[in-house]
């Protein structure tokens, strides 16, 4: 049962979903407590050069990630908007925005969210008013259009004349999202506003500066730098004469007066957007280019024609239902796709609470994963990802894990053991699916870029083994050490040890069987690219040959650690073994995926897993049986302490394809959105995106992004979901 909406094709035969629930949106646990969600639901649309969160409200936000994440309309509360839309008939003033406007009454208002598309149709008594945002999607890593065309129908429907006034505006309010809480006046730098207006009257917009006392905060725009010093330039086109614009240093806005015979329609046409270079050059080509879209016709945006170009068709998946989820994933991972100007290449966050609400591109391991499904249908995309994150890799092979600013990259707190593994598990999926050997012979400037001498990627990809190899290096028993943390960056929380104590002695089971799966796929990928590459091929058989005597011994070490055990341990951690009886979740998948652990034993530990994880759950595996870390920000059942994660059942189906096909289709089926929704119905989050795990059958909260935290104004938006279902799919189809 479908409690908020139901999902419909566009006109292009793309999925879209028409929202129809009450606004404010509220729901309540069995108990009777509130549940922590975002009260107006978001929808994204966007390209490689714009971020845009639509409301059910009508409300928007207007986000760029080029240089900073920044909101360039920040409203007055965290994660929120500035924008307005009216009409008035005959003196009779409607709000179409806002939870208070027409547009949070689904008897007066039907509101559809397509691929690249916000539809809000408005029924006013004998008036039918359309408002619709569109977006234009990326045909390439290194372009898009930065705005978004507005179109808006307004029919009289009725036997008599009327007038009418129809009012937009966009606030402008530059707002750096990791600085998005803090009080203008503490924040780093200064903003100065400047409004301005074309000669002929149809664009006005708003020039925003950057000041600072301090000479080092803002550096030339191509330097790295920990604030951004160069916000865009914000801007609103009419295409229409009749429409007249006014401009001031905070706000946009346009205004069209008009008369309607019974049955005329009138059609307004605007573009909002920004830009990073000045003057009208640039933006007269974002108008151009989006003025070019189609008009309203059909339930659909104006570019749907070119979304349906850009997205998997996925012809040959039978089950309808499941197609159009998986083309819906798709389009997601587009729309969440951000180009860096720094690095000059895109990359897919991770999104949620890391890049839209901390305002950090974080964190590596997440960009990695993002762009497993893209090896499959979108191999520029998927290069252009691998490329950005070996332009934050150091030439000794070290990835930066976290980005903010333009360009500015660090570890913050960490030193995580896993990002090179899940550098090189990409690696080996682009190479193993497209074939693409000559990409290994492409040269990447290393972090920090600038200035740095460019290095091949088979010679970066050389850096990161040594530094798996010899920095993260391995521990006592073996195996591969787990530092702070590996994928799980709980640990670093929720023990409270003296980590100089522990930093160099724990080691991670997890860390130590994806080295062991990802290489054994990885080696015969060098060794045929040695083969094909006569320049690189004595590097790349020295380089194979190291990885298989490094997989020898990790793999030897694991095996003997996990000797007639039915599970692996989690881990080695402060002096004790992690997963002695209770089982994690963590090591599970990549286990299933080794190829000298035969079918047989397999086959035993998935049942084991069955038994100990999956019992009572609706979308796959809990993190952990018993969940056992004790701290107040993670219950038990709750995130890294047994909830529900994508990430980590993802390889689960890889894993158990390897023996029991059927069994993987059925696994990937379970961990669908559309099972999500089926279980929780009541809540929007269960819909058409997801937070990166839910909580699990263990606590009251089951079904629901984390609790523990507020998710009252945090965007619920993530790639994993997407990354991870189409990706599984893409497996199983060409395995």
């Amino acid at each position: 049962m479908n409690q908020l909406g139901v999902w419909r094709n566009d006109s292009a035969g793309l999925p879209c979903f028409e929202y129809t629930g009450h606004l404010p949106y509220q729901a309540a646990l069995e108990n009777g407590k509130p549940v922590k969600l975002p009260e107006d639901p978001w929808f994204l649309l966007g390209n490689y050069r714009m971020t845009l969160f639509a409301h059910v409200s009508g409300e928007y936000e207007l986000i760029s990630g080029q240089r900073s994440w920044a909101r360039l309309n920040q409203g007055n509360g965290r994660n929120s908007g500035m924008n307005a839309a009216s009409i008035s008939i005959n003196g009779e003033p409607k709000e179409l925005t806002g939870l208070k406007s027409l547009a949070a009454e689904p008897n007066v208002c039907q509101r559809i969210f397509g691929c690249g598309f916000a539809s809000y149709a408005y029924q006013i008594r004998e008036v039918a008013v359309t408002r619709k945002l569109s977006a234009k999607p990326s045909t390439d890593p290194y372009q898009g259009a930065s705005g978004f065309l507005l179109t808006v129908e307004v029919k009289n429907q009725g036997t008599a004349a009327i007038q009418c006034v129809y009012q937009e505006s966009i606030g402008v309010h530059f707002a750096e999202i990791r600085h998005q809480t803090q009080p203008e006046e503490n924040l780093p730098l200064r903003y100065r506003y400047d409004d301005r207006q074309s000669p002929d009257g149809r664009t006005v917009s708003v020039h925003i500066c950057a000041e600072s006392d301090d000479p080092l905060l803002i550096p030339e725009r191509k330097a790295m730098a920990v604030i951004d010093g160069f916000p865009p330039e914000v801007f609103l086109h009419a295409a229409d004469e009749a429409i007249t614009l006014t401009c001031d240093p905070h706000r946009l806005a346009a205004q069209c007066t008009f008369a309607l015979a019974p049955q005329e329609t009138k059609q307004l046409q605007m573009v909002i957007g920004f830009s990073f270079e000045e003057g009208v050059s640039t933006q007269d080509r974002i108008c151009q280019e989006l003025l070019n879209g189609k008009t309203m016709d059909g339930m659909g945006g104006a570019f749907s024609e070119d979304w349906l170009k850009a997205l998997p068709r996925l012809e040959n998946e039978p089950d309808e239902m499941l197609r159009q989820e998986l083309r819906w994933h798709a389009y997601c991972l587009e729309a969440m796709a951000t180009y860096s100007e720094y690095y000059d290449e895109t990359k897919i966050p991770q999104g949620t609470i890391y890049d839209y609400d901390w305002g950090v591109h974080a964190s590596a391991r997440d960009n990695f994963q993002h762009a497993l499904p893209l090896v499959y249908y979108n191999q520029q995309l998927a290069k252009s990802v691998l490329r950005y994150m070996l332009k934050r890799t150091t030439p000794f092979g070290e990835i930066r894990l976290i980005e903010y600013g333009n360009g500015y990259a660090d570890n913050e707190r960490y030193f995580t053991s896993d990002q090179q593994l899940f550098f090189l598990l990409l690696l080996s999926e682009y190479l193993r699916v497209t074939e693409d050997v000559t990409f290994l012979s492409e040269t990447v400037q290393p972090y920090p870029v600038r200035d740095m001498a460019p290095m091949q990627v088979a010679e970066l990809a050389e850096k990161c083994f040594i530094f798996l190899r010899d920095t993260v290096d391995t521990g006592s028993h073996g195996l591969i050490r787990l530092l702070n943390s590996d994928w799980n960056d709980a640990v670093y929380y929720i023990e409270k040890v003296p980590y100089n104590n522990v930093v160099l002695t724990g080691e991670s089971h997890m860390n130590s069987a994806m080295a062991i799966a990802i290489l054994q796929t990885l080696i015969p990928q060098l060794q045929s690219a040695a083969d094909a590459l006569s320049e690189q091929s004595e590097a790349l058989r020295r380089l194979a040959a190291s990885m298989e005597q490094y997989r020898t011994r990790i793999l030897n070490a694991y095996l003997a650690d996990m000797g007639e055990r039915a599970f692996p341990r989690r881990m080695y951690f402060n002096g004790k073994a992690y997963g002695e009886t209770n089982m994690f979740l963590e090591p599970m998948g990549f286990t299933l995926q080794i190829a000298e652990i035969p079918a047989s034993a397999k086959r035993h530990l998935f049942q084991e897993m069955q038994k100990r994880l999956y019992q009572g759950e609706t979308l796959g595996a809990r993190e952990q049986e018993q969940p056992e870390f004790d701290d107040p920000e993670f219950d038990k059942g709750s995130r890294e302490n047994g909830g529900f994660w994508w990430a980590l059942n993802g390889p689960v189906i890889i894993g158990v394809s390897q023996f029991d096909p059927a069994e993987a289709d059925r696994l990937l089926h379970q961990m669908t959105l559309r099972r999500l929704s089926e279980a929780y119905p009541q809540y929007w989050t269960s819909y058409w995106s997801a937070a990166d795990q839910v909580e699990s059958s263990l606590i009251p909260e089951v079904g629901l992004p984390d609790q523990s935290l507020s998710y009252a104004n945090i965007p619920v938006y993530c790639a994993h979901p997407h990354a991870w279902v189409l990706y599984c799919w893409f497996y199983l189809k060409t395995k």
